[in-house]
């Protein structure tokens, strides 16, 4: 094993290093002293790798040399029969090949290193007794467990990598974050919110022309299911897995029931356990293609009752499993309204009031402050805004809140009635401005 990590040094050493497109996401520049391994933990396809590039062009532009870097992608064939007794060959093979090296500050980067059983140990090792960074991404949500950072005891520096959301996206059409709003500009930013909410973010995406957009993401979730779901769970059930998420993926912005989707499943003939079900729902959670949102609510036993409702990672997954893309558009736009919550709020719930009427987000940042948002495609009837007016003032009166936001697709108004704020506000000019200065954790 350590001849073949021997030659992907050599292959590394020998390769151009991608130039990526600067993503907003912050890399903190640790001192050694802290001595924690950055995690970048999100789906497949999301620039988990790209951002260890990133980082990668920052440290040589600081005057390291690139025999300072090492890089390893667990997921490279030629380490099919990697295990965690060979964890040891990455330095001898990486100090025989780079002696010079030995006693300097050093950078090891290893791409979806959580393939391999038992990656903590030797990770915490290093971080305890190297000289160096170290840059890790994986495709699991649990590397974020708690069970990670017991064993990594309190090393490492965890952050989830998205999809472009729209503020790079424009960004990345050449409309900069401090672009003020001119007539033109926010003309631009209309039109590019039409297409985010259709093609999405993900970045390899973006260079492709619109008619290959869908087959790309089906990929992507096809390689969810596969490499993430059947091979990592030793799932023999393929037909049940597909039709599963191929359920979920057609009831995105919509309540969700497991228990109906079995009794659908049993009366096709499709020979499934519910428990299965909610297994499945908790895989493709943790591979970061789903999204089970619960119902506010202080009781468990409410929030464990009642459906809850699904989002994707990306709004583009929509358009790539729909044959009707035209009439999903309101899925398009609350989709893309979860997705810029759950870039920096974590705790995000749909509320029902004791009227039932419902609210599409409640999100609780880590001091215990609470946002309302409603999403309303067109608001421009004035009987659709009055009832969307009476639903999100009802919801604020009964959280004791003062603001809330409505998000739609162009209409913008400011009003107060029962002494609350409702910012109706269009997604472009939402989505473009909205950040975690403005909504603080």
């Amino acid at each position: 094993m350590k001849e073949t990590i021997k030659q992907l040094i050599h292959e590394f050493q020998e390769w151009e290093i991608p130039k990526p497109f600067a993503r907003q996401i912050v890399i903190p520049d640790l001192p050694l002293k802290l001595r924690k391994a950055q995690v970048f933990v999100g789906m497949r396809r999301t620039g988990k790798t790209w951002l260890m590039y990133q980082q990668m062009w920052s440290l040589l532009g600081q005057g390291w040399k690139k025999s300072q870097l090492l890089y390893l992608n667990f997921e490279d064939d030629r380490l099919a029969q990697f295990t965690h007794n060979d964890f040891q060959s990455i330095l001898d093979a990486y100090y025989e090949t780079n002696p010079a090296t030995n006693g300097r500050e050093t950078a090891f980067f290893f791409d979806e290193i959580h393939v391999i059983e038992g990656w903590e140990k030797f990770i915490r090792r290093l971080v305890d007794q190297e000289k160096m960074q170290i840059y890790i991404t994986g495709s699991s949500a649990r590397m974020l467990s708690r069970e990670i950072a017991t064993n990594l005891r309190g090393r490492s520096w965890s952050q989830e990598v998205f999809p472009f959301n729209f503020s790079e996206f424009a960004s990345f059409n050449g409309i900069q974050t401090d672009s003020k709003l001119t007539s033109k500009t926010s003309a631009h930013l209309r039109n590019l919110a039409q297409k985010y909410l259709l093609l999405g973010g993900f970045p390899e995406t973006l260079f492709l022309p619109h008619d290959y957009h869908s087959a790309l993401l089906q990929n992507y979730i096809n390689t969810v299911v596969y490499r993430d779901v059947l091979e990592r769970y030793n799932i023999s059930n393929v037909h049940a897995v597909k039709t599963f998420l191929l359920y979920c993926l057609k009831q995105l912005a919509a309540p969700f029931s497991i228990t109906k989707l079995y009794q659908s499943l049993k009366s096709q003939g499709i020979a499934i356990g519910k428990n299965s079900l909610f297994e499945y729902l908790e895989y493709f959670e943790d591979a970061y293609a789903l999204f089970a949102v619960p119902i506010y609510h202080f009781s468990e036993k409410v929030r464990q009752v009642n459906p809850k409702k699904l989002y994707s990672i990306d709004p583009g997954i929509i358009c790539a499993y729909s044959i009707k893309q035209s009439f999903e558009r309101a899925a398009q736009l609350e989709n893309a309204v979860f997705i810029a919550l759950r870039h920096i709020y974590k705790e995000i719930y749909y509320y029902k009031t004791e009227n039932n009427k419902e609210i599409d987000f409640i999100a609780i940042a880590r001091n215990g402050e609470r946002f309302c948002y409603q999403v309303c495609w067109d608001m421009s009837d004035e009987k659709t805004r009055k009832r969307e007016l009476a639903a999100i003032i009802e919801a604020a009166a009964e959280l004791g809140l003062k603001e809330a936001t409505i998000i739609t697709e162009d209409y913008q108004e400011l009003t107060t009635e029962s002494d609350i704020t409702i910012s109706c506000i269009p997604y472009w000019k939402w989505a473009f401005t909205f950040n975690a200065v403005q909504y603080p954790e």
